[in-house]
């Protein structure tokens, strides 16, 4: 499935927009499901999201692994929870993805390397303001 890159007007109020690989995801909890906007992320070993998807859907983070992250701002500590079940926009089949959950206001969805990109093939162009999301045979 193709999707467009999505425009941001940046915080730093430059003149130039950015662009970024944005793609609508079903998130289930327990007992109930929601729609989010995630950040197809390349460079993350594993998918964050913010701690208060978990709070909405109701998935109980006693269960978590305490984790610490480190990445290019540093570390975090995060609330691993493995077989976090997602579908992707315009896609049929539902993955389960190991997911850190985190309390910070600069994070909202990242799918990154472990679980999403294991399952699909994903090819970014931005030169086409497109990416492409496959699943692998």
């Amino acid at each position: 499935m193709k999707y467009k890159y999505t425009s941001f007007y940046p915080p730093e109020k430059t003149l130039k927009w950015v662009k970024r690989p944005m793609v609508e995801i079903e998130v289930f909890g327990p007992n109930e499901s929601k729609s989010f906007d995630a950040l197809v992320d390349s460079g993350a070993d594993t998918s964050l999201f913010n701690i208060e998807v978990a709070r909405v859907l109701g998935i109980d983070l006693e269960k978590a692994k305490p984790k610490r992250f480190e990445g290019i701002a540093g570390g975090a500590d995060v609330f691993l929870i493995q077989g976090v079940r997602i579908k992707l926009s315009y896609m049929n089949d539902i993955i389960s993805i190991p997911v850190g959950f985190i309390n910070s206001n600069s994070v909202g969805l990242l799918l990154g390397e472990e679980g999403f990109f294991d399952r699909y093939r994903i090819k970014f162009e931005k030169d086409h303001d497109s990416f492409e999301i496959k699943t692998k045979t």
